[in-house]
């Protein structure tokens, strides 16, 4: 099974391809060579090349069907993998992470990067049904019954152990190790208290409220 997935930085892609590479036969098509390049799992491929906030990834990529996008590949994968997080605790994440790497600043916030990038993916979605969407939270809270799912619809064939039990990894690339008070603070919504009044009416303002909604999430309008 030959697949590619996609996902902003710190939306959980390595674990969900740590996740599917030790249970099932699969194939990732992405690679790290080229940051730029459209196989690389967080490739920009959204019009406003303006707002990607790290060089490494800056691209000339304009594709505005879902024909023109998977023209893009020499092997065409049978599947792409778009996960997501909850965008309230994805921005958190998202702008720690780019102070640690040291990202230049941006003069737009980054819940609108966040907009175009799975709002492009939801675009193609229309246009195949190739595209699976997978959110990080389902994962926390029933890893086994997301990969039940993603093997039925894709057709996966598990490795030999796996057939015993599914593998789940508490570690894995670019994250340290799982805990239970992390996943208490994802699956009972506790970023929502990092939040301040004028922090939420600022990413609130620049949602896009379908773009959230096919993803499977909701906005918040007071902070917890």
């Amino acid at each position: 099974m030959k697949l590619l997935h996609y996902g902003l930085q710190r939306n959980g892609t390595n674990f969900l391809e740590t996740l599917l590479m030790k249970n099932y036969r699969a194939r990732f098509l992405n690679s790290n060579k080229d940051r730029s390049s459209p196989l690389q799992k967080h490739c920009r491929l959204y019009k406003n090349k303006q707002i990607i906030p790290e060089p490494q990834y800056h691209n000339e990529i304009l594709v505005e069907t879902f024909e023109q996008f998977e023209s893009l590949f020499k092997v065409v994968p049978d599947y792409y993998l778009i996960i997501s997080k909850d965008p309230y605790s994805w921005f958190l994440s998202y702008r720690n992470w780019a102070k640690k790497c040291d990202w230049p600043n941006v003069g737009n916030h980054y819940i609108e990067e966040y907009n175009l990038f799975y709002g492009t993916f939801v675009e193609f979605s229309k246009q195949s049904d190739k595209f699976i969407f997978v959110r990080y939270v389902d994962l926390l809270r029933d890893a086994d019954a997301v990969l039940n799912h993603l093997e039925t619809k894709m057709k996966l064939k598990k490795k030999m152990l796996a057939r015993l039990a599914l593998k789940n990894p508490n570690k894995v690339s670019q994250s340290n190790p799982f805990t239970d008070e992390k996943r208490a603070y994802y699956l009972g919504e506790k970023y929502m208290k990092e939040y301040s009044s004028e922090d939420m009416r600022a990413l609130n303002s620049l949602l896009d409220p379908q773009v959230i909604s096919f993803l499977g999430y909701e906005s918040r309008s007071t902070v917890n």
